[in-house]
Formats: C-alpha cells, structure tokens, sequence
C-alpha cells in the first residue's frame, strides 16, 4: 500500500467495523478519495480479515505482518519488526514534513536577504540619481589603452595553509591584494598617456555563485562567509578601483562570465552600470555572452573564461564573430583565465594567452596537485597602430603577505 492509503487505512477500518455493507462508493464518500484508492482499501480490509482481527486480534490464526498492522491501525505500537518498520514509517513522514517546513523558511530567509540587497542597492541609486551627468574634460588621443587584467580573484574562497599548503585566503586577504596589484599596475605604467583603460571584470571574480556556495554547475566549493555579504564587500571594492582607473581615462567596464560565477558577474556590472550611471567617462558591456570582443584601432582582442570550447578554435571564432574587425585588423589576441597558470599559444599570428590567477590554492587544487602556481596580474599596454608595446606584471608572491584581523594559520 501506498504512504496515502495507509494514512486512510484506519479510518477505512472504522467505518467498514461500523457498517460491514459498505460498497467502493460508500468507502469513497467517507473518505474523499479516488475510486481506485477506495476500492483496494476495501479489498485490503476483506482480504486479510482486519474486521474480524480487530474484534478478537489475538484468537485467531492470522499472519505476523497482518496482526502488526491491524495492532499499529488500532494504536498498538508495541510488538514485532514489522511494527517498527510502521512507526518509523510515520516517523519519518513526521520529520519529511518538518523538512519541508525548513525548506521553505530557507527560501523566505534568502528571498529577505535579495530583498536586503535590492533595496541597498536602490539606496545607492537613489543617492547617485540626484548627480547630473559629469562633464568630461577632453582628453588628448594618445592612441594608448590600457588593459587591466585580474582574472581567477575567486573572492570569498576560504583557503587553510595546514589544509592547502599554500598562502591564507579570505575575502579580506582577496580584497588587499587585488587593490595591491591595482596600484602597482598603475605605478609601472604611469609613463603612458592613456586615451582609454580597459577593465575585464568577473572571470571568476566570485567564488561562489549562489547562497548554498556552489558554483554556477552546482559545484560545491570552500567559501569564506555569506554569499551576500561577499557580493557587497567585492561591489564597494570594484566601485573604488573604477573611481581609480578614471583618474587615469575615461574606464570601459568588460564582463567575462566564469564557470564559479555566471550569475554573479552580470548582476555586478549590472549594479556598476547603475552606479555609474551619471559618469559619461565609464561605460559596461555586459551582454550575457560568453564571448567580448573589443577593438581598439588595428588591434582586436577577444576575451572569454577558457572553460568552455577549444582554444585551437578562437582565431576562427573571432574572424566568425567579428568579420568587419577582423578584416581591418592586424594585432589579434584572446585573453581567456580559468586554469590559474601563464601560457601562450600562437598560431597563425593569432595569439591566445592564459592569464594567471590572484588567489591561493584551495583543497581541491591542493588534493589535485594543482599546487604553487604564480599568483600574477598582467596590465597592456596597446596602440592604435603598433599592437602591443608593453607588459607589466604584478607577482603577489614577491610582496609580504598580507594579514587580517582573523588570519587564517
């Protein structure tokens, strides 16, 4: 019998013990249930005799497993296995029920956080709708843009040394040291006249995706606190570092979705839109496509996370995308994250880096064997008509490290 028709049994018992004539529509009636159900409810009654057990239950002959649960219908809960598998079925049934009951406080507990983290976020632009737009002073074309390139900070990763092997990581540590390699960029290019600075933001800027702390696939992964409380410390530290790239040039904002997190990096620039709504000196891009491009001059670069598709395939994909570019280019890269190393390919002129990653090795990359990988930042410097004319990296491994409040030890 089905969970259902057991919970219907006893007071189908009741009834046929007061009235032994009751029909499949009677029963039905009774208890406001389907034809079918009634019908093997009466069948089970007549075929194992529960009538009879129930007026003279230890007189008569019958099977353990009938007698148990003509005892346990009738409130008996001592007695043999079969019994026991009765009472944690209800049990059970009990406690499915009180998870239920959970589940859908948690869904009210993550619905009131979003609603927390919408209305701050209408704060915000209640605060900056008031601005006018800002006048742009004009600006010298140097023909020079720069190219930040932070991918893999992976904010919110929590990485244990005894654990991992290699250097503490919270979202304090992530925080300082991406603003770390943010200044030092910006010091070992400051000889450049900037007409533009480009700025590539998520490639797996999150770690997490989501309040359950898995990834966009679902992957669950070691997080350093709430979901949205990260969301908001890593938002306030992109608005400082884009108010400091606009004391340079006027900032075009690039959103590179990554495996960790699709979802997050488009609300992010969403969010960075909103704000710098009023700047004419900032501008987003944030299409929910998996591949940017961004022409600057005879220079075309292609960027995307690297998880997904071949990179034996981008040159093609770019000349697909982007025909009219590519034909009145000559300097062509993609810039492509994800596997936190350093690594160039070139092929037909076309180059493909893989650009390395800010953050500590966690314990999968430890148990991986994924360990001791160069923590970098790369800036470029392009030209209109000359391509690339300069690199400049900042190694995080060559700095002190950085501590917090509740060092990681």
């Amino acid at each position: 019998m089905t969970r259902y028709e057991l919970t219907l049994l006893p007071k189908a018992l009741s009834e046929v013990r007061q009235d032994s004539t009751l029909t499949r529509d009677d029963l039905k009636r009774l208890l406001h249930c389907g034809s079918d159900i009634a019908q093997r409810l009466l069948t089970h009654i007549q075929a194992n005799e529960m009538v009879k057990i129930a007026e003279r239950l230890q007189a008569l002959p019958v099977a353990a497993e009938v007698r148990a649960e003509t005892q346990f219908i009738l409130g008996d809960t001592s007695g043999s296995s079969y019994s026991y598998v009765l009472r944690e079925n209800a049990r059970l049934n009990r406690a499915l029920s009180k998870y239920r009951m959970k589940t859908e406080a948690d869904k009210e507990q993550r619905a009131q956080e979003v609603h927390a983290e919408i209305e701050e976020l209408k704060k915000l632009a209640k605060e900056e709708i008031q601005r006018k737009p800002q006048a742009v002073k004009p600006r010298k074309d140097t023909g020079l843009m720069l190219e930040i390139s932070t991918p893999d900070l992976h904010a919110g990763k929590l990485c244990w040394p005894l654990e991992t092997g290699g250097a503490p990581y919270d979202v304090k540590i992530a925080i300082a040291t991406f603003e770390r390699a943010i200044e030092v960029l910006l010091e070992r290019t400051k000889n450049f006249d900037f007409s533009e600075v480009l700025f590539c933001i998520g490639n797996d800027l999150f770690n997490s995706d989501n309040p359950e702390g898995t990834t966009t696939s679902g992957t669950s992964v070691s997080n350093d606190g709430r979901f949205h409380r990260t969301f908001r410390q890593v938002r306030t530290m992109m608005i400082r570092a884009i108010e400091r790239l606009r004391s340079v040039a006027p900032v075009r904002i690039v959103c590179v979705p990554g495996n960790h997190d699709m979802q997050t990096a488009y609300h992010l620039a969403d969010s960075l839109e909103c704000y710098f709504h009023a700047n004419l000196d900032v501008t987003v891009e944030n299409a929910p496509t998996a591949r940017k491009y961004v022409r600057w001059g005879r220079c075309l670069i292609g960027f995307c996370h690297g998880h997904e598709g071949s990179r034996t395939d981008y040159p093609l994909l770019m000349a697909t995308e982007r025909p009219e570019d590519w034909a009145q280019t000559l300097f062509r890269e993609w810039h492509t994250g994800h596997y936190h190393r350093t690594q160039n390919e070139e092929t037909h002129g076309i180059r493909v880096r893989i650009l390395s990653a800010l953050c500590s090795q966690d314990d999968w990359h430890a148990l991986k064997g994924f360990v001791n990988q160069l923590r970098t930042a790369q800036a470029f410097v392009w030209s209109k008509t000359e391509g690339l004319i300069s690199e400049v990296f900042y190694n995080a491994d060559a700095e002190d490290a950085i501590t917090t409040e509740t060092e990681i030890v």
